[in-house]
């Protein structure tokens, strides 16, 4: 069998011309690893050799069959390669309709190899490296995923032995910005031009926190195009009404850490004005080159009213304490009420706050300083839902601070 395979990798190195190599490549060195004796021997094409869609049952005409890796971001949500990978090569296609008429890149993220080792061909095998070969998360509709044992060779060269493609990424972004251990050396395949996903032209990030003041709320996360790596525009509603439109580019060194491909600036962290009452706060991504957007998350919250945290709640034999802090409110910082609700009833309310938090007042200057509340309530063995208020005095508004569940022994 060594020596037929041979014979037809000889054989096709003579007589495949320059033209469309790249296209062709990965579908003829799969075709050869694959079907040897079939593509070999017998008068079919190389597609059809391999047009088994990755032992599935999908038709020749389906996307798993046509000899192309799927995008990481089908896969994994994130357009570039995820972890257990690495970028082995790229490829470019010039005049698309993607990236504004510019370049648009692709780069296989082959799996990565261990303690397998490779011949010459600097490829191991899926067995070898754990990576197993299919139609993307199972679907006919999606190309195949740990299939293709094919490398270009831009990219990592320093790592001898790689394993079978696991998916692509696409970007505007030259690879070496990409990643610097991409070589500038180019290479151009325009046939994958038209290729493209959702997924891939859709900004992504998250909302953090969401605070809200007397008249204001405060709100953080981070957002990134995911097509071009820039930083993209983000939106945040509060209510029905757009309350903010700007751009994340604040530092946010976390994210760079989980995503280096990303750049240092993708945070936001804004105070916006907003009506008092209870309010729905969205924060969306915008792609300000193709202007698609994503919702990041969304938050109620009430707007004016006490403020407080809820820092522990403890189950003690026969008991359970409460502790934490209140204020009446981002605007009065006066003294405010404790409602406790154990299960479906109150069972403790504390006139006011009456320990002293010196940390508190340091975090909001002129606050009343004894915003601090120890609170213990009696409770029967078993399971309790604790449900902490904290409620403005002066006015009556109250909000729940927090509510766990305990265990009392």
């Amino acid at each position: 069998m060594a020596g037929v395979l041979d014979r037809t990798v000889n054989f096709l190195a003579e007589r495949i011309d320059r033209r469309g190599f790249l296209s062709r490549a990965a579908v003829v060195g799969s075709a050869v690893v694959a079907a040897p004796l079939e593509f070999g021997l017998k008068p079919k094409s190389a597609y059809a050799a391999v047009c088994n869609c990755s032992g599935s049952a999908c038709a020749c005409g389906s996307l798993c069959c046509d000899g192309y890796s799927e995008f990481c971001c089908t896969l994994f949500g994130a357009n570039s390669c995820p972890p257990g990978t690495i970028t082995a090569g790229w490829w470019k296609v010039d005049g698309s309709r993607f990236c504004g008429g510019a370049a648009r890149y692709y780069l296989d993220c082959n799996a990565q190899c261990g303690s397998c080792g490779c011949g010459p061909g600097g490829v191991c095998s899926g067995a070898c490296s754990g990576t197993p070969c299919g139609c993307a998360n199972g679907s006919c509709g999606n190309r195949k995923s740990g299939c293709t044992r094919f490398r270009y060779g831009q990219c990592n060269q320093g790592v001898p032995c790689v394993g079978p493609i696991v998916c692509r990424v696409v970007t505007c972004a030259p690879p070496w910005s990409f990643d610097p251990a991409c070589s500038t050396t180019s290479r151009t395949d325009n046939a994958t031009a038209a290729h493209d996903r959702p997924c891939l032209n859709e900004p992504f990030g998250a909302l953090g926190a969401v605070e809200p003041g007397d008249a204001t709320v405060r709100v953080t996360g981070w957002a990134v195009a995911n097509l071009d790596y820039d930083r993209a525009g983000v939106r945040i509603f509060v209510g029905d009404r757009v309350a903010y439109h700007g751009v994340a580019d604040l530092p946010r060194p976390d994210v760079q850490l989980a995503y280096p491909t990303f750049g240092p600036n993708t945070g936001i962290d804004v105070t916006i004005k907003a009506p008092p009452g209870k309010q729905l706060v969205c924060l969306w991504a915008v792609d300000r080159r193709n202007g698609r957007q994503s919702l990041l998350g969304m938050r109620e919250v009430e707007i004016g009213g006490p403020i407080g945290a809820v820092e522990q709640i403890a189950a003690e034999p026969g008991r359970i304490v409460a502790r934490g802090w209140a204020l009446s409110g981002p605007g009065q910082l006066g003294a405010a009420a404790i409602r406790i609700f154990l299960d479906t009833g109150v069972v403790a309310e504390l006139p006011s706050t009456d320990v002293p938090r010196p940390d508190v007042a340091a975090r909001y200057p002129g606050a009343f300083a004894d915003s601090g509340y120890w609170i213990p309530v009696a409770a029967s063995p078993g399971e309790h839902l604790v449900c902490v208020w904290a409620v403005d005095p002066s006015t009556g508004t109250e909000r729940l601070i927090d509510a766990r569940e305990v265990v009392v022994q």
